[in-house]
């Protein structure tokens, strides 16, 4: 399709800073794209283009459109923020003490374990008042409010903050529960996600030089999604760019800010962006992308919010279902898809092809959701994928996941953590085990192995030997001696979980070395891709998408079923109760459900809900309230 008057506008925009306000399927890709295109294909001299997005997948949509450019691979950075933050961390760490690049705890059992060592460290009795006496419930809301606050503390660049849980008097011990946290991840050559952003900033602050470079090679920067941006992302940024640098270009929509509970607010794009940069606007709100029957709901959702194409297709918009409960709910939705598949549907709404099981996604506002909806699919033999957050690399076998942590030690000495993680799956005592490097560390654990594990611990010693050179991995054989050791077991549950684990190492592997110059290949670098979710465990999809709402933003399907839609679900009790922005972004939430659909919506709620805690008396529900806002 031609671009638009205004879209081209956007592509041709060079100097000066621009914020394009975007709406659901207004094409803000091809116009990021293009323009990116035509700045490296047109314009004179040595320069290079940023393009910062926040999903991974959206970096690899942008990749692949731009892959026809001549040599795109180096003059332009195409990535997360993330991304962007750790490659500068890894070639100026030394600016802020860093002589080794850190290790990311990406996991969130790591960052409770870091917390727990906190409250257990001697000299502490202060802080482990608060913790120990605590009930085990209280306990573990307790660990999740502080790991809260301090990721919310990373994310604002902020100091004291009043913290909900504790009474009294004591922001003396909140500090000192922050910085004792910081300090068990520095000692441990360690860093966690929120740092990753905090710590590039802190490159840059203290060494402006440092700083001075990057905009100089970056005569062209683009931020996708910048609804998104927390204070943290928006400081980097203007740090980057320190006043000097004006070629900047915001894209993003305020109608899908979703992450309020994260730190982030549209108050960054739509009014300190144009203040601190002078940005002029242009507004791309034609949708491309939908049947009109959902352009009508949204705009009923959000008044005037897009424009549609002058599309012929109508789409179908499927009045709200009221089902008995969940089980009831799940065979409708599952029984639909199977109808969509078989009777061709696509022919009465003028689709262009047939659909098929991925054209479909199931949302729901929570993950708890999809459990009925997993069952009946499973029951049909219907494939489908659960799309999930990703906390790093997710392995079945124990055997796998020591081989996984020894790997992390090998890297990383300094990484107490994870070796005691090992030494608590072999179930052995930490007792004088001590030794001066990550190897020496893993074979001294061997003496104290039972004889019935020896033959496996051998095993793990032997794969490790052939990766314990960093800068020449010998990754796949290590994996081999893994395999071999494996298909000799006569458990077959534990064999099938190991060579499932293997396979999925293999193909994490295979797409990293695909993707990644040869000078850069590590071990270290290998995981620190995978932490950040460069790639992906579950980079290959068939099937029906289940998806939580949050994960399903930036994608499109054909078919989209929004399920569980009742008061205290959706919106969630916690935004009702909280109110204000809290809630305001419920109803955005409900608009990227519904944007995310082409052509066909299907919305549905159970009118009782069975709760884990009583099985037998079902709990009435009440309809959402959003339901009212879509009835013609």
């Amino acid at each position: 399709m031609k671009l638009s008057s205004i879209q081209q506008e956007i592509v041709n925009h060079k100097e000066g800073a621009l914020l394009v306000k975007a709406g659901a399927g207004s094409g803000k890709t091809r116009v990021l794209t293009e323009r990116i295109k035509k700045l490296l294909e047109t314009e004179d001299g040595n320069f290079h283009v940023l393009a910062l997005t926040f999903t991974n997948k959206a970096a690899k949509e942008m990749k692949e459109r731009l892959e026809g450019v001549f040599d795109i691979e180096n003059r332009a950075f195409i990535g997360t923020i993330h991304g962007f933050c750790q490659e500068i961390i890894e070639k100026h760490g030394y600016a802020i003490g860093l002589n080794n690049l850190p290790h990311i705890f990406e996991k969130n059992d790591d960052r409770i374990s870091i917390l727990i060592q906190v409250f257990e460290k001697v000299g502490n009795e202060d802080l482990r008042k608060f913790y120990v006496n605590k009930s085990p419930k209280d306990q573990e809301a307790f660990i999740y409010n502080t790991l809260t606050y301090i990721s919310l503390q990373k994310k604002n660049l902020k100091g004291i903050e009043a913290f909900d849980i504790i009474n009294g008097d004591i922001e003396a011990n909140i500090q000192k529960m922050y910085n004792e946290y910081n300090d068990l991840l520095f000692e441990q050559n360690a860093m966690d996600f929120d740092d990753v952003i905090l710590k590039a900033y802190e490159i840059f602050a203290k060494r402006p030089s440092i700083a001075k470079v990057y905009r100089k090679l970056y005569k062209y920067i683009s931020i996708d999604e910048a609804q998104d941006l927390n204070l943290a992302q928006y400081e980097f940024i203007k740090i980057l760019c320190n006043g000097e640098h004006k070629n900047i270009l915001m894209v993003g929509d305020s109608n899908q800010s979703l992450y309020h509970f994260n730190g982030s607010d549209k108050k960054y794009m739509e009014v300190l962006f144009v203040k601190d940069f002078n940005a002029s606007m242009k507004s791309l709100d034609i949708n491309y992308r939908s049947s009109k029957s959902i352009i009508e709901i949204a705009n009923k959702i959000k008044p005037s919010s897009m424009d549609g194409f002058d599309t012929k297709i109508n789409g179908v918009f499927d009045p709200p279902r009221e089902f008995n409960d969940e089980v009831a709910e799940s065979i409708w939705v599952v029984e639909k898809i199977e109808n969509l598949v078989k009777e061709r549907y696509y022919r009465e709404q003028d689709f262009e092809e047939e659909i098929e099981l991925g054209d479909i996604a199931i949302l729901a506002r929570n993950r708890y959701l999809f459990k009925n909806i997993e069952n009946e699919l499973t029951k049909r033999h219907i494939k489908f994928n659960l799309k999930k957050s990703g906390e790093g690399l997710i392995l079945d076998s124990n055997f796998i996941r020591i081989f996984d942590l020894g790997m992390r030690v090998l890297v990383n000495p300094f990484d107490k953590l994870h070796y005691l993680e090992i030494i608590n799956l072999l179930e052995i005592s930490s007792e004088g085990i001590d030794s001066e490097n990550g190897f020496s560390k893993l074979e001294a654990l061997s003496e104290f192995i039972n004889e019935e594990s020896k033959n496996q611990f051998q095993t793990l010693i032997s794969s490790w030997d052939l990766i314990k050179k960093n800068e020449n991995p010998q990754f796949r054989e290590s994996l081999k001696i893994l395999a071999n050791f494996a298909e000799k077991m006569d458990e077959d549950d534990e064999r099938s979980k190991i060579l499932s684990d293997l396979q999925q190492l293999i193909d994490l592997w295979n797409i990293y070395t695909k993707n990644t110059n040869s000078e850069l290949k590590s071990i270290q670098h290998f995981k620190t891709q995978i932490a950040l979710g460069l790639i992906s465990a579950n980079s290959i999809e068939e099937g029906v998408t289940l998806s939580t709402i949050h994960l399903s933003k930036g994608l499109e399907y054909k078919v989209v079923f929004i399920i569980g839609m009742n008061e205290g679900v959706f919106p969630d009790y916690r935004s009702k109760r909280a109110g204000g922005k809290t809630l305001d972004e419920e109803k955005n939430i409900f608009y990227v459900a519904v944007t995310r659909a082409e052509r066909m919506l299907y919305l549905s709620y159970p009118k009782n809900r069975y709760m884990p805690w009583d099985k037998e008396r079902p709990k009435p529900q009440v309809p959402s309230q959003y339901l009212k806002l879509i009835e013609n």
